[in-house]
């Protein structure tokens, strides 16, 4: 496998940024530190002929096995897993050298795979890999986040009315767990969204990303009026916190969520090259939404699939996505979606500015 960069062309650092992972991007370097999250972008005339070479990181829904039944949930929990902690621990390990940065363990719900937190462990003591993980807490006991210490990136914890999140906030509070909180916001869970967050915030969280629903229910989707007003509640809710909490919105929410101030004004939401889902059956998707799939056995076809950008920049075809017209939610256009050669063209005016 080649190196995640060309050796001849390595873009000399400062030594206070010596120590981070490089990833090269289109034009750019990315520099990161998996013990405390710190992403660092360099670009100027060094950088000019770098090329990404890899997804920076990698979405694993290692089993669809779950102890929550959630109506919304697109998971077959019947299914049996593809993977076992062995072949899991290879592949993302082939990964890592060739140049991705992440990974994030999903479902079903990880904790319910035999031997997670083992490898969990063992990625992280013998990979570059920062890895995190989606989890509804009910499995999560103290015991396991002691074994897991030190070891994860970052910890996010799915917020539902049946899964005790309070003790669960309690128990990573407790334990120092670097952590976060994902909230889907519905149509029924707009209203109560201040008193949620500031309630995570009293509890010691730091971090709430708000998720939008993808798919065919749409008594879940927000419409325009509700997408207008949680944007207002997203920007005064910001204000009102003042640093004590990151608010961040889910990539998914695309140009629905465009009057709140952002960080980075990405021409994409990246599904398919800035990451990459990989599902339980050993299938590679560009998103953990989309309908396109791709059988993988390596990390080497996991690579292969991802170099082929056109396809991997297709819109999903459930109302949701953020490359469909208004979601897919309004009046479609002619064609129905956002084409990829489109998808392309944006992303190679954003890289040239």
């Amino acid at each position: 496998m080649s190196p995640p960069w060309d050796p001849s062309t390595v873009v000399e650092l400062p030594r206070a940024l010596a120590s981070m992972r490089r990833f090269e991007l289109d034009g750019a370097l990315l520099l990161f530190d998996r013990d405390t999250g710190l992403c660092a972008r360099c670009d100027g005339p060094e950088t000019a002929h770098l090329r990404q070479r890899a997804p920076r990181f990698v979405q694993l829904a290692i089993t669809n096995r779950c102890n929550l039944a959630c109506a919304f949930c697109y998971r077959d929990r019947r299914a049996n897993s593809a993977w076992t902690p062995e072949s899991a621990f290879e592949l993302l390990r082939d990964l890592a050298e060739a140049g991705v940065l992440e990974v994030a363990f999903g479902g079903g719900e990880p904790f319910a795979f035999p031997g997670m937190a083992e490898l969990v462990c063992r990625l992280y003591e013998q990979t570059p890999l920062a890895v995190n993980l989606t989890t509804n807490g009910l499995l999560l006991t103290t015991e396991i986040l002691r074994q897991i210490a030190g070891k994860i990136g970052q910890l996010r914890l799915s917020l539902y009315e049946d899964n005790d999140w309070p003790a669960t906030v309690a128990r990573l509070v407790e334990q120092r767990t670097r952590f976060g909180i994902n909230y889907l916001v519905t149509p029924a869970r707009l209203p109560r969204l201040e008193v949620t967050v500031l309630d995570l915030v009293a509890r010691g969280c730091r971090d709430v990303l708000l998720l939008s629903y993808n798919g065919h229910d749409h008594a879940l989707h927000l419409g325009p009026t509700q997408a207008r007003d949680l944007a207002q509640r997203v920007r005064e809710l910001s204000r009102a916190l003042r640093g004590r909490c990151g608010l961040k919105l889910d990539v998914c929410w695309g140009e629905r969520m465009e009057t709140v101030p952002r960080l980075l004004d990405p021409a994409d939401c990246g599904a398919g090259v800035e990451f990459v889902a990989l599902t339980s059956d050993r299938m590679l998707r560009p998103c953990s939404y989309h309908h396109l799939a791709f059988p993988i056995e390596s990390a080497q076809d996991v690579l292969r699939h991802w170099s082929h950008r056109r396809t991997m920049l297709t819109a999903a075809r459930d109302p949701g996505c953020a490359r469909l017209a208004h979601a897919g939610l309004g009046p479609p256009p002619p064609h129905g979606a956002l084409h990829a050669d489109s998808l392309v063209e944006r992303l190679r005016q954003q890289q040239q500015r």
